[in-house]
């Protein structure tokens, strides 16, 4: 009788010890992004990448998790710890079940907008003549208690009256606060404004030495027996020029002449120096936050996405995310030829709640208007 030969045991597909590599380097990437909500970039820029990158480095751990799933089910340890290690981040990203009913009991409640309004298309971006008016209409369909205006504009003259005093005159507006950081010889001045249906009884601009453009506007508002303090902020932008957006369109598309090493470092450059003024100017914010008096409500563009130093550091001020409590979907607000990413947000102290929270789809900028319903806390 022939004893049976032990059969050999099959050869790994080729294919699993590349897949092996990356996913140890996916993991690594995925590490070191939740790092870079900890570590400024003014002490150590290159880690703010990672954070930017974070939906797509998870991407790659998940993707990585369904390829060890199909043929190697011990691999999937590495992904999947690093995954729920960071699990908490996920719901800064995307929201199913967001609380759209108000509380049982609420003292005051009022609805906050915040919007980048890109000059009200001043420059017609949009190749429309009918940009500004159709945000205006949104201003007003929206009807909102408190209304946080970025790149806004004020006009001397203009063949359409002031946005200013058009928004105090035909809208519920009652009174407005707004600090302008350029002005033009046509009379264009540009700037931020907060209007509010709420006496504001005092105010005050948070300028950055290292960054003219840009700035925080703060006011204190009174609604009913409270008062709140808003912050109505715009943060340093990258600055990409027409070659940046230009070279980033000829890359996708496999065209273009410019040098990728050239280019590539000009662009580089640009989010460096973004990073390190964005992280100067939020510990300013934070610090000038701490101090507040009253509860405290943040509306702006940040220019930055919750995975990053700058959006930890304001949550660090003990204030929670009005998405993360009553979002639903994604909410990408940016809308421009970078990718796409939740860069505006509205956030609030403990002594305050907030629900149906709303990223809007209107698409008159290049940002994404954003609302929320709040009340304080009895």
């Amino acid at each position: 009788m022939k004893s049976e030969e032990t059969p050999a045991p099959k050869r790994p597909s080729r294919w699993h010890l590349p897949v092996w590599y990356v996913n140890l380097l996916a993991v690594a990437a995925l590490l070191l992004s939740y790092l870079s909500a900890r570590v400024s970039p003014a002490t150590f820029w290159p880690l703010a990448f990672f954070g930017m990158a974070y939906p797509f480095i998870l991407i790659a751990n998940l993707l990585c998790l369904f390829w060890w799933f199909l043929f190697r089910r011990r691999r999937m340890w590495p992904s999947l710890l690093v995954i729920l290690l960071g699990w908490s981040h996920l719901g800064d990203y995307i929201q199913f079940f967001g609380d759209r009913d108000a509380p049982t009991e609420v003292r005051t409640k009022f609805k906050v907008m915040s919007y980048n309004v890109r000059l009200f298309d001043l420059y017609n971006w949009t190749h429309t003549k009918q940009t500004r008016a159709e945000i205006m209409e949104l201003l007003r369909v929206e009807d909102a208690d408190i209304l946080c205006m970025q790149e806004f504009l004020n006009e001397d003259k203009s063949e359409d009256p002031p946005v200013r005093d058009q928004l105090l005159k035909d809208y519920r507006f009652s009174n407005c606060a707004d600090e302008y950081t350029a002005h033009t010889k046509h009379g264009h001045h540009f700037g931020i404004a907060t209007f509010s249906t709420y006496p504001i009884i005092s105010k005050g601009a948070i300028h950055f030495p290292d960054d003219l453009n840009n700035l925080c506007l703060w006011t204190d508002i009174v609604i009913a027996s409270d008062t709140v303090r808003v912050y109505n902020g715009h943060l340093a932008s990258i600055r990409f020029g027409d070659m940046d957006y230009r070279f980033m369109k000829d890359v996708v598309k496999g065209e273009g002449t410019d040098s990728i090493g050239t280019a590539g470092q000009r662009i580089v450059d640009r989010l460096k120096n973004a990073f390190i003024r964005r992280a100067t100017e939020v510990e300013t914010i934070s610090a000038h936050m701490r101090t507040s008096p009253h509860p405290v409500i943040w509306c702006g563009d940040l220019n930055d996405t919750p995975m990053s130093y700058s959006y930890r550091r304001l949550r660090d001020v003990d204030l929670s995310d009005a998405f993360v409590e009553s979002g639903q979907g994604i909410g990408h607000t940016y809308i421009g030829d970078f990718p796409s990413f939740r860069i505006d947000h509205i956030l609030h102290g403990p002594q305050l709640h907030a629900w149906d929270f709303h990223t809007l789809p209107d698409e008159l900028s290049d940002h994404r208007p954003i609302t929320s319903w709040v009340s304080v806390v009895e």
